[in-house]
């Protein structure tokens, strides 16, 4: 989801830099002037915060539900009084211009975010990998013998017996034997 809404918002924000006052002066460049182009950064700016920013704001929400305000507070609240104050300065309240600062925001945040997900994924997928290496089943030493179990059978002490080639079942010290080397 976060890749998705990366690239739209990415793709928006573009424009809207391209538009800015600020980085013309900066850069040294004017754009002409367009019909609605007084605007053009406005309703782009808009887009970007509804579809990229929503996300945020719906974290926002959730956190603070549960009384717990964190990172999508923070970033929503960014972006909220951005926003505001963008279109405030764009129906000339005041004289601020921040429409390419609000969605070059939204754009980085949601690239964070797409690349935390990623990364919780694959460290997901690696766990998943080592769990499904160990064996359903244990080959417990008694008294009598050995029994097979299942892992949730063990217990601290209990003595397992692993056979050559087999599976290590639980962390624990070497009793006897060795790894063969």
């Amino acid at each position: 989801m976060f890749r998705e809404r990366f690239w739209l918002s990415l793709l928006l924000t573009i424009p809207v830099v391209v538009l800015s006052h600020d980085i013309g002066k900066w850069l040294n460049y004017t754009i002409p002037a367009f019909p609605g182009s007084e605007y053009a950064s406005a309703v782009l700016g808009t887009i970007v915060f509804l579809y990229g920013g929503i996300v945020f704001l719906r974290g926002a929400a959730g956190e603070l539900a549960d009384r717990r305000p964190g990172m999508m507070t923070l970033i929503s609240l960014a972006i909220v009084v951005a926003f505001g104050a963008s279109w405030a300065a764009t129906l000339g309240l005041f004289e601020v211009e921040i429409w390419w600062e609000l969605a070059t925001l939204i754009t980085i945040m949601l690239l964070g975010h797409w690349l935390e997900m990623r990364s919780i994924a694959q460290a997901r997928g690696a766990l998943s990998a080592l769990a499904e290496l160990l064996p359903d089943m244990a080959e417990r030493v008694t008294a009598a013998g050995s029994e097979n179990v299942p892992l949730a059978a063990l217990a601290v002490g209990d003595l397992v017996l692993v056979r050559p080639g087999g599976r290590v079942p639980v962390d624990g010290e070497v009793a006897e034997g060795g790894c063969g080397r």
